[in-house]
This record gives structure tokens, C-alpha cells and sequence, in this order.
């Protein structure tokens, strides 16, 4: 069955900046016979923000619980463009194809959504098209279609998107944390080493494999030279063998706001195809270091191992570029997590990971589109200071 409008327009993420473009088909028949008198364009975008709170307080009766609903939105895109009226519209047309052309404002929040509990973000953007009728009792119709934005990057953060895709031959940075261990609860301690090397960049691509290199090491408390031989992994403390022995999370932490109250933001999330994935297996190359032995100054047959193992891999985040807005503002942590046999060893490492799009505003359209019916020109209403991911 044919339809009054029907909207064109691709769905892809769109970035910051750029310039939308699609167009609308009108049956200019079936418009005229509903008494559409003109169609519009409207895009929208806002954050809002959404908590529930509990509060005991004093009333007439005593005191009793309430529960206060607090919801605030900031408005980020109003645009509108209108693209038919009956009019104009040319004698004896029956389908006519109607372009539209709106740049978007280039400082666009990133879609994002966020629930837990009591509490909810969500940074979203539309298109529709409106067919106004006039009349009371004659309601627009309507086609809306949702579509996800994310921030331009910088010349710098694309340089580094090349670096990456092509194979990263630029400097590295480590991170490290260690601990000394103790498998029971009186004796000599161990001790064990993480060592963390990834690109040296203040920013990492979204959707863009991240280079890692994990270097776990650890040194026994004074044994035996030959207690290598006899206990083998038993001894005290093996490091791990397996990239899913190793606890990779990424935490999502920020704030939200909604008319005077604030809220945070803790989510935790697992890199899928990377350390701690038991799937991940094949995509790691594991490295295990020769075992070393340091024997005591002054004990002959006593001294410590160290023995090692690396894990090489890639990480991807697919999660909204790191940003901060009026009402919400979120950012990255990775946080990798091991556990040694005995009580309370536990060694991990946290690291700041700031998250940007990857993506080039595209440029502007070589040419205009050539309008098939009669265009009125654009005004503003209004505009804010997945798996096919592509940019």
C-alpha cells in the first residue's frame, strides 16, 4: 500500500559537525485527499536526566517515608526545515521526491545511555517528518526515525587512529603496580609484578584494536634451588598461564544532575575478545620468561625464583567517547584484577583511559541537491552551544 511520505535517510552514526542529508517522498495525491498542507524536517536532541529519591520527613502525622521524581532535560538540537506546502506544489504531480540539507552544531554531545536503579541518562537524537494537517480534530502525520551522533575528532586523534589500524610503531607507555604475598599467615613474604604497556597516547579511538602488552612476574620468598623442579607450579606464587586467569573490566564512573541533586555513575563493563574472555585464548600470544634464580649472599643452597609470563593482545571499547555536559559527565577506567592462592592476595592495576570517536566530520557535499519541488529556505528554530559502526 503506498504511503503519504516516505523518509530517506541512511542509518549510520552521524558525526558532530556534519552535514545531514536524505529526502522525503510526498504522494502528492494521497497529501491533498488527507489535507497535509506542508511537509517539515524536525531534528532533536537532549540529555535528560532521571532520579528517584527517598527521603524520611516530618509531617502532621509523624514522620514517613516519600519518594520525590526528579527529572530534568537540556535541550541540545532544534532544527527544523520545511520542504512542501500544497501550494507550491506542481500541477499534476503524483510522487515527488523533496531533498533536505542541515548541518548539525559541531559541539553535539555522544549518544549515550546509562540505568541503575534509581537513576537514568540518556543523550539521544531524531529526525521526523511532519505532514501538519489543519484542523483540531486532524492529527500531523508522522515518521521519526532515532539516530546516534558522536563528537568529531581532532587531526591529532585521527593521525593516531592510522598509527593504530597500521600496526603501532610509536612510543609506549608502562604502567606498574606490585605487592609482596604471603601464602600463609606467618613466614616470608613473595612477591609479584604487573606491568601494563600500551600505546603513549592521551586519548584511544573508539571501535579501534588498542596494542597491549601484560607482563605478570613474580619472586618466590627464599627456597631451595631444586624446589622448582620438585613443586613446579605449586610453588609459591606461579604466576598465571591463562589470559581468562586475568580480570579485565572497563568502569564506566561519572555524575549525573537533576535540579539541584546529583548522582554517581558506576557501571562495569567486560572487553569481550580480550583478557579475562575465555574466548580469547587465540586472539593472545603468550610468552612464558625463563625462570631465574638469585641465590641468597649468605645461604649457599637458598635464593629466590623469578619467573614470568607475557600476554600480547588487542582491546577494543565500543562504549560513547568520554565527555562532559551540564547535567552528566562520564569517563574510563580499566581496572585488571589477579588472585594468587591464599587469603588476601590479590594484586590489580587501574588505568585512566580517556575514550574519543575516531571519526572525521565528513566534509561538506561537493554540490547542492537538485530539488525536485519547490524549497523554502531553512530557519532554526533553536540549536544547543553497533555492529555496522562505521566513520
Amino acid at each position: 500500500m503506498a504511503e503519504i511520505l516516505t523518509l530517506h535517510f541512511p542509518d549510520v552514526v552521524r558525526v558532530a559537525g556534519e552535514v545531514l542529508q536524505g529526502s522525503v517522498d510526498v504522494n502528492v495525491p494521497m497529501a491533498l485527499e488527507d489535507k497535509v498542507e506542508n511537509v517539515r524536517i524536525k531534528l532533536r536532541g537532549s540529555i535528560v536526566t532521571k532520579m528517584t529519591e527517598a527521603k524520611r520527613e516530618m509531617g502532621p502525622e509523624g514522620a514517613k517515608n516519600e519518594t520525590h521524581y526528579k527529572t530534568q532535560t537540556v535541550q541540545l538540537l532544534r532544527i527544523d526545515q520545511q520542504i512542501w506546502d500544497h501550494f507550491n506544489s506542481p500541477q499534476g504531480a503524483q510522487l515527488i521526491t523533496c531533498p533536505f540539507s542541515i548541518q548539525l552544531p559541531p559541539d553535539l554531545a555522544p549518544t549515550f545511555y546509562y540505568s541503575h536503579h534509581t537513576r537514568t541518562v540518556a543523550i539521544s537524537y531524531s529526525i521526523e517528518v511532519v505532514g501538519s494537517r489543519h484542523g483540531l480534530f486532524h492529527a500531523n502525520r508522522k515518521i521519526r526515525k532515532i539516530f546516534s551522533v558522536v563528537p568529531a575528532a581532532s587531526p591529532y586523534e585521527l593521525n593516531a587512529v592510522a598509527a593504530l589500524r597500521q600496526g603501532w610503531n610509536g612510543p609506549w607507555k608502562p604502567i606498574v603496580n606490585n605487592r609482596q604475598l604471603r601464602h600463609g599467615i606467618f613466614g616470608d613474604y613473595s612477591e609479584a609484578k604487573i606491568e601494563l604497556t600500551v600505546p603513549d597516547l592521551p586519548s584511544f579511538p573508539m571501535f579501534t584494536p588498542i596494542p597491549f602488552s601484560f607482563h605478570v612476574m613474580t619472586k618466590t620468598k627464599p627456597v631451595h634451588q631444586n624446589d622448582l623442579d620438585h613443586k613446579g607450579e605449586k610453588l609459591f606464587p606461579a604466576p598465571p598461564d591463562s589470559p581468562d586467569d586475568i580480570e579485565l573490566v572497563l568502569h564506566l564512573l561519572g555524575h549525573m544532575r537533576a535540579h539541584g541533586s546529583s548522582e554517581e555513575l558506576n557501571e562495569k563493563f567486560e572487553l569481550k575478545g580480550s583478557l579475562g574472555d575465555k574466548a580469547s585464548t587465540a586472539n593472545v600470544r603468550i610468552t612464558t620468561d625463563e625462570p631465574v634464580w638469585t641465590p641468597l649472599p649468605d645461604h649457599k643452597d637458598k635464593g629466590t625464583w623469578q619467573r614470568g609470563v607475557r600476554f600480547d593482545g588487542l582491546m577494543t571499547i565500543p562504549f560513547a567517547p568520554t565527555f562532559s555536559a551540564q547535567t552528566a559527565e562520564w569517563q574510563y577506567l580499566l581496572k585488571y584484577d589477579i588472585d594468587f592462592p591464599g587469603m588476601g592476595n590479590h594484586l590489580g592495576l587501574e588505568f585512566p583511559i580517556h575514550i574519543n570517536s575516531g571519526c572525521a566530520c565528513p566534509p561538506p557535499p561537493m554540490a547542492p541537491l537538485r530539488p525536485k519541488c519547490p524549497l523554502r529556505i531553512p530557519f532554526t528554530i533553536g540549536a544547543a552551544t553497533n555492529d555496522d559502526f562505521a566513520c
